[in-house]
């Protein structure tokens, strides 16, 4: 795979007709980014396997912090926990802020609730490929323990799952592989990263400016860049692609996508997102919205992975911890008081999914 390639030439051309990456793009430039951002909102609907289903047991739990689905995954026995495996993958460059103190904690409290959760353990600074390994190396090691898997991936996580399906998923042997019953992503990066393709081959000041800053300064600059390089590549759209349905014929997805909340079609929640976005939209102007890393229809996947997949529309940034519901419900409100307790927040959001998804999609096959 060639990671030196522009890779936002390489996804305009090899996007397939009907694709909603592409079709993001075009309601962009046809009508603009608002209603770009308002003709994806209702699209996200339509592609959603339940019709709404798994959105709207989440608003009710996220409102009602005492209820659980009674057919919930909360209701599992302290058996069924221990051999139903959580495997997590972080996202980018995530050692030196708060996103990995968040997902730490989120392990820590499944532990305690008797789940047989695990962080993958990525180096800093590597390839999605790269990482890849890691996780193939992981769930050898742990799957043969488990009768069932729930794999988690938070934004570049996404994708280092996506390519794990393409390269390294047929490692494992076919009664480990089936194991694995749910994924969930959160603002996942399913689709590769356009703000990461921007970053790492656009021209102008900030791009080739911030490229220079991370060589000079970063010891490990030529990684990084390798990194956000790796992140830009669609997997989809390369010959090698995710094979998902194949490896994990089981397999359903969640995911939590991050639609930007902003009047003027960009996130304004968190600012250095809204910033990044407004830099990348105004220079990529064939771009479709952007929740501040990545395109919002980059975090679903193609119609073409046969998996059926549950969204749940966020509006706000690519934290999701800082944005909204669509009936207002606040996503995070420990996250949302900023305070010393925020990083806190990643536990609310996980015990509203627990108390909503249900059981049969990971304890039986569909």
């Amino acid at each position: 795979m060639l990671l030196n390639a522009n890779c936002g030439s390489q996804m305009q051309q090899s996007l397939e007709k009907g694709d909603l990456v592409l079709k993001a793009r075009e309601w962009r430039r046809e009508k603009g980014m608002v209603a770009a951002r308002d003709d994806l909102t209702l699209a996200l609907k339509e592609l959603d396997a339940g019709h709404g289903f798994m959105e709207q047991r989440l608003w009710h739990t996220n409102a009602d912090k005492r209820f659980s689905y009674p057919d919930s995954l909360s209701q599992l026995s302290k058996a069924q926990r221990q051999r139903t495996g959580i495997f997590f993958l972080l996202g980018f460059h995530t050692a030196s802020g708060q996103s990995e103190r968040v997902v730490r904690h989120v392990e820590a409290y499944l532990q305690e609730q008797g789940w047989h959760a695990h962080l993958v353990k990525v180096p800093p600074h590597r390839t999605s490929q790269e990482d890849a390994m890691a996780i193939q190396s992981t769930l050898a090691e742990h799957l043969p323990q488990l009768d069932r898997a729930i794999v988690i991936g938070f934004s570049k996580g996404g994708l280092d799952w996506m390519h794990w399906f393409a390269e390294q998923g047929h490692r494992l042997p076919k009664a480990e592989r089936e194991k694995i019953r749910l994924m969930l992503t959160f603002a996942g990066v399913l689709r590769g990263s356009a703000v990461a393709d921007w970053l790492a081959h656009a021209g102008g000041p900030v791009p080739s400016t911030t490229r220079g800053y991370i060589r000079v300064f970063d010891e490990h600059g030529e990684e990084v860049l390798a990194d956000v390089r790796s992140i830009c590549v669609d997997p989809w759209a390369v010959s090698q692609r995710p094979q998902m349905r194949e490896l994990t014929p089981w397999l359903r997805l969640v995911s939590l996508v991050a639609i930007p909340e902003g009047k003027g079609g960009l996130t304004r929640v968190h600012r250095g997102f809204g910033l990044l976005s407004w830099l990348v939209a105004m220079q990529w102007r064939w771009l479709g919205p952007l929740d501040g890393m990545t395109e919002t229809a980059s975090q679903v996947l193609p119609q073409a992975a046969g998996v059926p997949q549950h969204i749940v529309r966020v509006q706000g940034s690519h934290a999701l911890l800082d944005g909204h519901y669509l009936n207002g419900g606040t996503v995070s409100m420990v996250f949302l008081k900023k305070n010393r307790d925020s990083w806190r927040g990643g536990e609310e959001l996980l015990d509203d999914l627990l108390r909503a998804l249900p059981s049969a999609w990971v304890m039986n096959r569909r």
